[in-house]
């Protein structure tokens, strides 16, 4: 789930965090705000999988082919899944999961992939 302060905020939209099910924008009613949420996306949160050694946490650079394409917001090791995780904030585009990037993580990069998110389900 977004944490507010580090994926949502008041400079990140509900829409950019994904959570699309909480605002109805097909309302015929005006609400505060609405406007702003209707502009065009500036970035896609998505979920890493560190594959390379390393943890990355909250600020790191994200990396696609040498560009900076965006930061993580924040980052742990997962003991439920045995690897570390992070959630990044990158520039809009298309990122299929297994999109291989690299995290700047105290000066050295770092992969990871691109995974969906929620990170974890339980079984049904």
């Amino acid at each position: 789930m977004p944490l507010y302060g580090h994926e949502l905020s008041s400079s990140i939209s509900p829409l950019e965090c994904g959570l699309h099910f909480a605002v109805k924008l097909d309302k015929e009613q005006d609400f505060p705000g609405k406007a702003a949420l209707l502009q065009p996306q500036k970035r896609v949160r998505v979920g890493l999988k560190v594959t390379g050694r390393g943890i990355a946490r909250e600020n790191c650079e994200v990396y696609l082919n040498g560009e900076k394409v965006g930061f993580t917001t924040s980052g742990t090791h997962a003991p439920y899944l045995g690897y570390p995780i992070a959630m990044a904030y990158l520039k809009n585009g298309d990122y299929p999961v297994g999109t291989v990037v690299e995290v700047d993580v105290r000066g050295r990069r770092v992969e990871a992939e691109i995974t969906p998110l929620p990170f974890y389900r339980k079984a049904q």
